[in-house]
């Protein structure tokens, strides 16, 4: 079990935003990565598990959306990329049911007994693989034909307690709606409640250009900037720099 007293940092390997952070997240944490699609949320994922598996952190990405083999025909675009991260098990792209053993399930849990089955499972995986950053993308998409909300919220407390408890560091990945884009509707959803850390990622009008933001609106366990800045996404990872510079 991780001591709150003495809660080391997962650095995210992402520079600007372990500078935002203090140093990166705190180990243990369940951090929400959610913003409208196409902002760049599953790029930042991707720069996450990427850099922790060659830091030496094994890693499990488990997708929900996508084939494993879809997303990783972009990751060799990352100039930081190494094949041999896959080859040797220190990073794993996995889908649901593979997870599970069950061939004939689709890509996500149907019932209550499902997402019992999955987080018993998830919890077996950690345990006999070492797993030190875990990664859903999306975790929304899980439950998106899901009528009883409150599935979504037992797994989410199923989880965090989990990797509390573990010492991993996960990152939840959501969509929302455009509609539902200000801090207020997104701190007041059960997954923003319920996580450690809330990071924001968004469109912002400057002249004719339309940026990508990424704010952090929520990090139990350490001090950080809650300012809103600009993202590109590139071949080197998610670069950061603050938003009013060159003008708002």
């Amino acid at each position: 079990m991780v001591n709150n007293q003495e809660r080391e940092k997962c650095a995210s390997g992402i520079e600007g935003l372990d500078s935002i952070l203090g140093g990166g997240f705190p180990v243990g944490s369940m951090v929400l990565v959610t913003g409208v699609p196409g902002v760049g949320k599953t790029s930042l994922s991707l720069e996450f598990a990427i850099r922790g598996a060659d830091a030496g952190d094994r890693t499990l990405y488990i997708t929900t959306i996508e084939r494993p083999e879809k997303l990783l025909a972009s990751v060799p675009e990352f100039d930081f990329f190494r094949q041999d991260l896959l080859d040797e098990g220190m990073l794993t792209f996995m889908e649901v049911p593979e997870l599970m053993d069950a061939v004939s399930m689709r890509g996500r849990p149907e019932c209550r007994e499902d997402v019992l089955r999955f987080s018993e499972a998830l919890s077996r995986y950690i345990d006999d693989n070492g797993v030190r950053r875990l990664i859903i993308d999306s975790y929304s998409a899980m439950f998106h034909a899901f009528d009883d909300h409150g599935v979504s919220r037992d797994l989410l407390l199923m989880l965090s307690e989990m990797i509390y408890r573990k010492g991993c560091t996960a990152m939840l990945v959501a969509d929302v709606e455009p509609s539902s884009t200000s801090d207020l509707a997104i701190t007041a959803t059960m997954e923003s409640i319920i996580a450690d850390g809330v990071i924001v990622l968004g469109n912002h009008q400057r002249r004719s250009d339309l940026l990508r933001t990424l704010q952090v609106l929520k990090m139990k366990g350490t001090s950080h900037s809650r300012s809103k800045y600009v993202i590109d996404l590139t071949s080197s990872g998610v670069l950061i720099t603050p938003l009013l510079r060159g003008g708002a």
